[in-house]
């Protein structure tokens, strides 16, 4: 009869969060830690974060030198056909407002 309330009185213990049980979940493997939700060790996970921030600062070079290509071959077409600077855009951007069109 004891040992029914004992173990009882323990569940409801443990489910109040009061029993020791959060020490061992962190014991057994708690995911807290980034590297070892992935699978990885600590020096694996610090060099894959390098590469993927390497990898961005890559993709935003390259970007960022298509769009000054592109802003360049802009100004060359309106030169060449003598266009207006931005007259298609302020058009599309608000058609019915004469702010921008005015």
């Amino acid at each position: 009869m004891a040992f029914l309330m004992k173990t009882m009185i323990s569940s409801q213990v443990k489910n109040l969060g009061l029993g020791g049980r959060s020490e061992e979940k962190k014991e057994e493997g708690g995911t807290s830690d980034p590297a070892a939700a992935q699978g990885m060790t600590r020096e694996e996970y610090e060099e894959y974060q390098k590469q993927v921030i390497e990898e961005k600062m890559e993709r935003d070079a390259a970007f960022t030198q298509k769009k000054a290509e592109r802003a360049c071959l802009r100004v060359h077409l309106r030169e060449k056909y003598r266009l207006p600077k931005g007259t298609e855009n302020s058009l599309h951007i608000c058609p019915f407002s004469q702010e921008c069109c005015g």
